[in-house]
């Protein structure tokens, strides 16, 4: 927040009215008060004061004066030279009405008097703020009203109430009313300024804006949600709603809050409810809908359960003017085949349940992905340094639907069943939109058995956080079945591509769904255009032992391809927000030299270690993780022409020449890693190393740069390692050899994994060779003697 007011005079105005700058924290009646994140912002900012006896008393009327101070604080306006007739130059409120009157904030009236004295009321909080943001900004779109009085609004508040509505500033009430003569309390006007703050980007908020003012459920004319009820009705926005019901006696769901998080292309809206007996509840249940701008919604589930026993509920979507459904289930295009992975055991997790299509004769009433419900336990893990571990523990992947049709009223309704597992997270979703998800059979027939052979990769435990998948087994806390926020399944890189390679609408909304969980996970950071490095939330136990590095830590690769991801979506749908995706991790790629978390190789080259976490040892680096970061530095050269990226990824490559040809194992294959002592271990991937030797080639030549015989070379021996031990390789991989001239090496060749459908990116081949440095160690563990212990405990 900007430096807020002349404190001396401030602070004479504060002492005179009775206020003081007592911390938000010490204020004794905002407690358990609504909206009291807003007010301890605010107050800790010195925007609004509490007053001496320790109270902040939020329902207490502010009048046009006090409110245009707000403002003038909240935005650091200069001062001004003159006021109105009513408010004297002895007037403790001359400098913030003077300066809201210069600001063109406080116009007053004809004959020259700004009713500074007057309350304010819903309409001139309405036309201030308004005023305020065109100050600041270009905020030009209007809402169109539904309000049930309306009619009565006055003409010169009429634009500035669609435009505050349209942008989340001044809401309607619980009944469905701007009631726009109401006075303003002190604890609404907080929120008021709070919100115009976070539109602002001076605030920060991963949960800006309740959605009604005061904060109630979430309503459209002549609907409601239900504020206490075995079942709770909420609207969808789209001629849609969703219901859902406790389907156990006793135990109803009670409205407790709601709120919106905008994002990149969609927005979310969350209803909080306690469940079972409000005043010792056993748990909570959250509802998201995340509406994205084509108008489809992501209808996500969460149920918290602190009881023992275990509870169902039904999650409901209700269709009129229907006459006919079909299901097209993921399992008529083959069964899962669950196999053991070196890296993270068993997987039993599987894909969606299928697409409901619901029509109306010949027309579609409506399209549903319906997923499947899924159970676990939160497990953390603290450390000493204050950071600490968290992954899932899963329990249960659950499948019970049933669909309902009445032909007699053309209502067909969808019921997607859950059970609230006791001591447990519940959690389920659904995507609903009114057209189709998929135009093309054809797309539906390639992603659904995409689906079941890559159904590790390809995500199916959605929520409105992020999407878990299963991790490796030698993650911290210690679970065989734990899954977490993985950064590489979180970016949609595989959507993205689906996307441009079929234009289907399934994807674009698996594409905006995943720059909204990115959006969760850094709170706010993707929204505002401040793409971060991201962070690790779990420890792998194998980079703590060897190194000390425990979570939040940075994983290079991961945020390589989080960055290409982000940016590749900037670029198809022009968002600018993600323009400059690639720099922030690219800057930071060029700062670990001065940081020392780096392998030096000569005086003028060296490798990035894979990993960086402030207080830990530098880690090993990994062949793929230089060639990605080596080419990673050259594309935003080509993007940005500074010198220091081109620089950087030079020295890099320097380093990786260097090191040849200690990087080719005895049989021909490539070592995995280095680390500080020049020491080589693990296996390397089957095919990613090789793409991106490929394509760190193909780079060079698209910058008139010459291709590099040692990585010619040990595209060489890797290609014969493959063809000699017989391993399968890739089509699109065997293209990319025979266009860069090695086709003699894979004439004729007969083991080939054909590509089928949509061609894959190297970030596709990332996601689903994935193997975790700790699993490569133990397939290696013969070669590091450091993991003998941990290899033992893990086959136990």
């Amino acid at each position: 927040m900007k430096k807020l007011v002349l404190l001396a005079v401030t602070l004479v105005l504060i002492l005179s009215q009775g206020l003081t700058q007592v911390s938000a924290e010490a204020l004794s009646d905002i407690q358990n008060h609504w909206a009291k994140k807003q007010i301890t912002v605010l107050v800790d900012q010195g925007v609004i004061s509490g007053f001496e006896d320790g109270t902040f008393r939020p329902n207490a009327d502010v009048t046009r004066g006090q409110f245009a101070a707000f403002l003038v604080r909240a935005l650091d306006l200069p001062p001004g030279d003159s006021a109105f007739n009513d408010v004297p130059e002895s007037s403790k409120l001359y400098p913030d009405v003077s300066a809201a009157k210069k600001a063109g904030l406080l116009l007053g009236t004809v004959d020259g008097y700004g009713l500074v004295n007057e309350p304010v009321t819903r309409a001139n909080v309405a036309v201030m703020i308004d005023r305020a943001l065109q100050l600041k900004g270009n905020f030009p779109e209007k809402a169109n009203l539904t309000f049930t009085d309306q009619g009565s609004i006055p003409a010169y508040a009429r634009e500035s109430i669609e435009r505050m509505v349209n942008y989340g500033v001044v809401l309607g009430t619980s009944d469905n009313r701007i009631d726009h003569s109401s006075p303003a309390s002190r604890a609404e006007s907080a929120v008021f300024v709070y919100r115009m703050l976070v539109l602002l980007g001076e605030i920060i908020d991963d949960n800006p804006n309740p959605p009604t003012d005061p904060p109630a459920p979430i309503k459209e004319p002549g609907k409601s949600v239900n504020l206490s009820s075995s079942e709770i009705q909420i609207p969808l926005g789209d001629g849609n709603k969703v219901r859902v019901r406790m389907n156990t006696a006793g135990v109803p769901l009670h409205y407790n809050r709601s709120d919106v998080f905008t994002h990149i292309k969609s927005k979310d809206y969350n209803y909080y409810y306690h469940m079972g007996n409000s005043s010792k509840p056993l748990g909570t249940m959250r509802v998201t809908l995340r509406r994205v701008d084509n108008g489809d919604t992501f209808v996500f589930t969460k149920f918290e359960h602190n009881g023992d026993n275990t509870y169902s509920a039904s999650i409901i979507l209700p269709f009129d003017e229907a006459s006919s459904y079909k299901v097209q289930r993921y399992d008529a295009y083959g069964k899962v085949v669950h196999e053991h992975n070196d890296t993270y055991g068993i997987d039993p997790s599987t894909h969606p349940i299928g697409i409901l299509n619901v029509a109306n004769g010949s027309q579609t009433r409506a399209n549903v992905m319906m997923s499947k419900n899924y159970t676990s336990i939160k497990r953390e893990k603290a450390y000493p340094n204050s950071q600490k571990s968290v992954v899932r523990e899963f329990l249960d992947e659950y499948e019970s639907y049933k669909i309902y049709q009445d032909t007699t009223s053309k209502a067909i309704s969808m019921q997607l069943n859950m059970k609230v597992t006791g001591k447990a997270i519940s959690e389920s979703w659904v995507l609903l939109s009114n057209q189709k998800l998929f135009e093309d059979q054809s797309y539906i027939d390639y992603w659904f058995k995409r689906s079941i052979d890559e159904y590790h990769t390809i995500n199916k435990w959605l929520t409105a956080d992020g999407v878990y998948t299963k991790l490796p087994w030698s993650v911290e806390p210690g679970y065989k079945m734990a899954f977490g926020r993985n950064l590489g399944y979180i970016q949609g890189g595989i959507y993205l591509r689906a996307y441009n390679g079929s234009n289907e609408r399934y994807f674009y909304n698996l594409v905006m769904n995943s720059i909204a969980d990115l959006d969760v996970f850094t709170n706010g950071a993707i929204r505002n255009g401040d793409v971060p490095v991201f962070k690790t939330e779990y420890t792998s136990t194998w980079l703590k032992k060897a190194y000390g590095t425990t979570a939040p830590y940075i994983d290079t690769r991961h945020n390589e391809n989080t960055a290409l991801f982000l940016k590749g979506a900037g670029e198809a749908f022009n968002i600018q927000q993600l323009a400059d995706a690639n720099r922030k991790y690219a800057d930071f790629l060029v700062n670990q030299k001065d940081i020392g978390n780096i392998i030096k190789i000569t005086h003028s080259s060296h490798l990035i270690a894979d990993y960086y976490a402030p207080g830990s040892q530098t880690t090993h680096v990994s062949l793929n993780h230089a060639l990605g970061e080596m080419r990673f530095l050259i594309e935003t050269y080509q993007q940005t022409k500074n010198e220091k990226y081109y620089r950087t990824a030079r020295e890099i490559k320097t380093a990786i020449e260097y090191l040849y040809p200690r990087w080719v194992r005895d049989d021909g294959d490539l070592w995995y890693q280095v680390n500080g002592k020049l020491e080589f271990n693990g296996r390397d991937y089957a095919w990613l190393t090789l793409v991106d030797l490929l394509k760190s080639q193909t780079l060079f030549e698209e910058i008139g740069q010459a291709r590099s015989s040692i990585f010619d070379k040990m595209i060489t021996s890797k290609t014969k390692y493959l063809v000699n031990t017989g391993q399968p390789i890739k089509s699109n991989i065997i293209d990319m050899l025979k266009d860069q001239g090695f086709g003699d090496l894979v004439k004729n060749y007969g083991s080939v994994s054909s590509a089928s459908g949509l061609e894959k990116d190297e970030l596709e081949l990332l996601a689903e060779e994935e193997l975790s440095d700790q699993a490569l160690k133990l397939l290696e563990k013969r070669n590091l003697d450091l993991l003998e212990e941990e290899s033992l405990e893990l086959e136990e």
